[in-house]
């Protein structure tokens, strides 16, 4: 009895006192056993690595690592530190140490964590760097990755180092990559016939004589909110794709800010590409234009292109132009500053009507503001008589007293989020008169959706023989001296009509003037016209002779100049149940509509987008042959545990037909059980125009635990319209393991066998 008691003692032994049953951490640096000895320090971190179970992780002291050969990983293991800055892996002797080798090599592992340290090629500085011989520059890479799965690498920065930051290679897949910082000699990061499923994000990649990113023969590499910059040397481009299948390539959300050679771009010289991918709500400053992926097709949309200097090649960019021929208007990127045209500075003007107008120079930005105060050197809210924020390059200010006053305009810098602001503009206020009308007719031009006056109009009276014109004046003022003719729109050659239009506005329609021989007001409101960067949206709505509404019928729409012959429509969407298909239209531009029903039948009708709604009547189908949704369309959701604090939501979504588009992924929870309330938290690949094969998105979550989030999938298709799917990812309360077989299940085990014998011991007594 008393060897059963001490054997069941030593059980629970090895149980409570063994290492963490989720992961060890093993210390690395002063004070531990694995201690640095301020050079070869490869030496201890590797031992520790070597040491760890899968699950284990080798935390970094805040301390400086000397190194004079790689860091060899090891699968399940996490090398963590204390911060960039504060963990330093330090390269010493790279002409030498590291003239063939890599800083941390992962050949044949996976599901591993590389985070919060910085890595020091220990060239100390970039004219050193690249003195040194060419051959350098293929190897000392930051990270290497080979034959590698699962790996997520965070919070790192690497600098003075002659090689790529991270390279992966020979179907290395499922790696995500944020928070990093890196301005390399040669590459920031490498996919080169990597396998499938890079997701590249929130990270800030420089480069010196090569790429930022480059991608080869990889699927589905995501590429979102990065930002690409260059401030020296001779390579300075942002994305370079080399060639083979890069299917589900998906450039997004990124910013590509003073490159050199080029933003995005194919290197013929590596060989042919293929596939399809999306460049989509990119912001390209002060960069070259991108201009496509030769051999791929490239869904493009929302890409923004400042106003950009003659790069070193004597490219200029003049605005990015989409496949779809699309344009997108340069935006006010804070290189000039605002300045007042009206009043003139140290002038001395006359209220009108109790008002004075200010105008300001026009810098295609898209919000101004104007400041006015009482006070020529002071600039603070007690001084401040009037403010306004305004999308207008005028305003009429309400002023009651006489003296000095200074205006200050700001304009919205839509590149750098800030205000650039005028110096401030003196002007003297001194009398005051009011707007003179004689008879005839006058009124006040306004614009119809901010009520600001609208100056320099042309105002025409006419009468069928003769026609006047006047010019508004700064409170949009016109105004017509006609003798004591009476007439009205219908009476012959005393009717009088009415017309106005001013630069950047609709042209007003001809309205009638009753004349009755005293003064006659007539008030105009004009709608800002529409250029080609200021579509509207246009609902058409497909239904049967018989007025019943279809979905799933294929609306393709196709510019002037592009026939429906070359089956490459300018823009292309499904109807959904309501029978409706929206789509981001030009007013004044006809276009031709190719319908397409459920039997495959096309019909042809044109349109010209001057309503907000329009109805295309088809002959009736047969939609008995429609499948269940559930039958092409699935989704899931599943999670991973980063640590104790968060953890991955992986949402994916798959239509085995291949007709979806649009597809975004929304992180949220249900609100009384009822009502989904997103949450704020940004995926890698929160919206994808064209899906192709299985899309995934992945959403890091805190403090997790006990927690219900749900993931709404939406979806465009071309059988059934809108497709929503909501699916729900609930978390224990607890923490969660790592999946496999650990020391947590070992320690349950043996609690089992313990309680086993202590069982059978009672039942004897």
């Amino acid at each position: 009895m008393k060897t059963k008691i001490l054997f069941t003692s030593l059980l629970l032994f090895i149980c409570f006192f063994s290492v963490n049953c989720s992961g060890a951490v093993i210390n690395v640096g002063p004070g531990t056993s694995f201690s640095p000895a301020g050079s070869d320090d490869q030496d201890v971190i590797n031992a520790a690595i070597q040491s760890a179970n899968s699950g284990d992780t080798v935390q970094l002291a805040s301390t400086t690592f000397h190194i004079s050969s790689p860091i060899i990983m090891k699968s399940g293991v996490t090398l963590n530190g204390n911060g960039i800055g504060a963990t330093v892996i330090y390269c010493d002797n790279p002409s030498s140490n590291f003239a063939t080798q890599n800083i941390i090599v992962c050949e044949g592992i996976s599901d591993i964590e590389i985070s919060n340290f910085l890595i020091d090629g220990g060239w100390e500085s970039f004219s050193i760097m690249h003195a040194a011989s060419n051959r350098y520059r293929e190897y000392e890479k930051g990270v290497y990755l080979s034959g590698c799965s699962d790996v997520l690498i965070h919070d790192l920065k690497m600098q003075y180092s002659m090689g790529d930051f991270i390279f992966c290679k020979k179907n290395t897949s499922n790696v995500q990559v944020y928070n990093t910082v890196c301005k390399p000699g040669h590459d920031s990061f490498d996919a080169w016939s990597a396998g499938d499923g890079i997701s590249i994000f929130n990270n800030c990649w420089g480069t010196f004589i090569n790429s930022c990113i480059k991608v080869h023969n990889t699927k589905n590499v995501q590429i979102c909110r990065n930002t690409f910059y260059s401030d020296a040397g001779s390579g300075n481009a942002g994305v370079e794709v080399m060639g083979g299948d890069v299917t589900g390539l998906n450039i997004n959300k990124n910013i590509f800010s003073t490159l050199q050679l080029n933003t995005i771009y194919h290197d013929p010289a590596d060989g042919a590409c293929s596939g399809e991918g999306t460049v989509s709500n990119n912001v390209f400053y002060n960069s070259p234009a991108y201009n496509g992926i030769t051999g791929m097709d490239i869904a493009s949309a929302g890409n923004t292109v400042t106003r950009a200097y003659s790069s070193s090649r004597g490219t200029k960019d003049y605005g990015y132009v989409a496949e779809n021929g699309a344009g997108n208007l340069p935006v006010y990127n804070g290189s000039a500053k605002p300045s007042v045209t009206f009043p003139a500075k140290g002038s001395i003007i006359s209220t009108v009507n109790g008002y004075i107008s200010v105008s300001w120079t026009y810098l295609n930005a898209t919000s101004y503001s104007i400041n006015v105060y009482n006070s020529t050197s002071k600039f603070d809210s007690s001084h401040l008589i009037y403010s306004l924020n305004t999308s207008q390059t005028s305003a009429n200010v309400p002023v009651s007293y006489n003296g000095q006053f200074v205006v200050k305009i700001g304009a919205h810098d839509d590149v750098h989020d800030s205000w650039i602001y005028s110096s401030p503009h003196l002007f003297t206020l001194s009398g005051k008169k009011s707007a003179t009308v004689y008879s005839g007719v006058y009124g006040y031009l306004t614009d119809s959706t901010t009520g600001q006056p609208v100056q320099s109009a042309v105002v025409t009276l006419s009468n069928g023989t003769w026609n006047y014109t006047q010019i508004t004046d700064v409170d949009g003022l016109y105004q017509f001296t006609v003798n004591s003719e009476k007439g009205t729109y219908n009476s012959g050659k005393n009717a009088y009509c009415l017309t106005a239009s001013a630069t950047g506005y609709l042209n007003s329609p001809e309205l009638p003037v009753n004349m009755t021989g005293i003064n006659t007001e007539m008030n105009l409101k004009m709608t800002q016209a529409p250029d080609y960067c200021e579509p509207h949206y246009v609902q058409l709505y497909v239904s049967t002779d018989s007025n019943e509404r279809i979905y799933g019928c294929e609306v393709q729409i196709y510019a002037p100049g592009n026939d429906p012959v070359n089956e490459k429509p300018n823009f292309y969407a499904w109807t959904n149940k309501e029978g409706k298909a929206n789509f981001h239209l030009t007013q004044g531009i006809t276009y031709k509509i190719v319908t397409i029903n459920l039997d495959g039948k096309k019909y042809t009708s044109s349109v010209t987008p001057d309503l907000d709604h329009y109805t295309i009547k088809i002959p009736s189908g047969d939609t008995s042959s429609i499948p269940l949704t559930r039958d092409v369309i699935s989704t899931n959701c599943t999670y991973k545990r980063i640590n104790n604090t968060a953890a991955y939501i992986n949402a994916s979504y798959y239509d085995s037909s291949s007709q979806s588009s649009n597809l975004t992924f929304v992180l949220g929870t249900i609100s009384d059980g009822i009502t989904f309330v997103p949450s704020g938290i940004s995926g890698t690949n929160d919206r994808v125009s064209n899906p192709a094969g299985m899309v995934t998105d992945s959403f890091i979550v805190t403090d997790y635990p006990g927690k219900t989030y749900t993931v709404k999938i939406t979806a465009q298709s071309k059988t059934y319209g809108t497709i929503s799917e909501d699916v729900n990812v609930s978390f224990p309360a607890s923490n969660i393991p790592y999946a496999g077989f650990n020391m947590s299940h070992f320690c349950i085990l043996i609690l089992i066998i313990a309680g086993l014998i202590l069982s059978k011991t009672r039942k004897a007594h």
